[in-house]
């Protein structure tokens, strides 16, 4: 007789959206684990999910690993914080079809306009619809971090996610990436959209891989599995860090001279690109401010990021192939070397 290990001890319950909203802002239920992706839907999205609750409609699982009293979400971010959003009145329907309603003491049947109306806005009826409306909860108990990330990507195979969110459910050193990916160079480098889908994550290891592989090259594939695979050390955080300091100090360095320059700073990936001479300029005791005068002297092109034709070419379409990183880092190393020799 076989006996099946390691089997996921899992019950269903079912939450009002009440419950859903009142959970999440008592901190019962969190999103911060590492899964989890950012807020991506738009109003479109998020009006259809409203009008489908109102309607009673069927509404896909929200799944949770429980640990003691906290619900840590592996599924169904954005439906719960729609679910926030509109029960404060953050954001109008949109792009709806009215819902048809009988009013029981005439008998008589009309149309409730829902576009352009907020949640207090919308007759009582159908705010008791929506805050009474049931979802199903599949409650994980005591789950570890590496079965919740097997557990979310076999929740998602088959639904679309990015290259990005693929890789860090499967990153060996996802605590690291996510702490590494705070960083304020982030902040100022990235918009909001690009944070919420973890561009910052896919930067760290990008940059990981400049510092530390031979020939590294940029593109899914290859960095998917070093993600999967790499073990970032104490070390590397704080050679990590080191860089991330020396990019966004001459970042604000060169802004006061040229903000269009400047800005070539940040671009993702002259970014990722100038880590090994960050790094160089670190080890040999260059300031921020001679840093800056070398980007500054190599990053002066008029139509394009520089006058090397080299690293134009290289940083164009196929940026991410081994041969065009080579070729940028060949021509920032030249640089580099005979700037600081003169």
């Amino acid at each position: 007789m076989l006996q099946i290990l390691h089997k996921t001890d899992k019950l269903r319950d079912e939450w009002t959206v009440r419950k859903v909203v009142s959970n999440y802002k008592n901190g019962i239920t969190v999103f911060d684990n590492a899964v989890q992706r950012g807020l991506v839907w738009d109003i479109e999205r998020k009006s259809r999910l409203i009008r489908s609750t109102i309607l009673n409609r069927p509404i896909p699982p929200i799944y949770a690993s429980k640990h003691e009293e906290i619900y840590s979400n592996l599924d169904g971010k954005q439906r719960s914080h729609t679910y926030v959003e509109f029960l404060d009145d953050e954001f109008v329907l949109e792009g709806l079809d009215p819902i048809e309603v009988m009013n029981t003491e005439t008998g008589e049947v009309e149309d409730v306009e829902l576009n352009g109306k907020c949640f207090s806005e919308l007759p009582q009826e159908l705010q008791d619809a929506i805050t009474d409306s049931t979802i199903t909860v599949i409650v994980l108990n005591n789950a570890t971090e590496d079965e919740e990330c097997e557990i979310f990507f076999d929740i998602n195979n088959g639904k679309p996610m990015n290259a990005i969110t693929v890789s860090r459910v499967r990153a060996k050193s996802r605590k690291e990436i996510v702490e590494l990916g705070s960083h304020e160079l982030f902040k100022n480098a990235l918009t909001e959209k690009a944070l919420a889908q973890y561009t910052n994550e896919d930067i760290v290891v990008k940059s990981w891989a400049m510092l530390h592989e031979e020939s590294p090259a940029m593109d899914t594939k290859y960095i998917r599995s070093l993600m999967r695979d790499v073990e970032i050390t104490e070390d590397d955080k704080i050679q990590l860090g080191m860089c991330f300091d020396r990019v966004i100090e001459t970042y604000k360095t060169i802004l006061n001279e040229d903000k269009k320059i400047a800005k070539r700073v940040i671009t993702r990936t002259h970014m990722i690109s100038i880590m090994r001479v960050a790094w160089r300029s670190i080890e040999e005791d260059k300031t921020v401010e001679q840093f800056s005068k070398w980007f500054m002297s190599f990053f002066n092109g008029k139509r394009s990021a520089t006058n090397n034709a080299t690293y134009n070419t290289a940083a164009g379409t196929g940026s991410g192939k081994a041969a065009s990183v080579k070729k940028r880092l060949e021509e920032l190393e030249k640089s580099y070397d005979d700037f600081f020799i003169k």
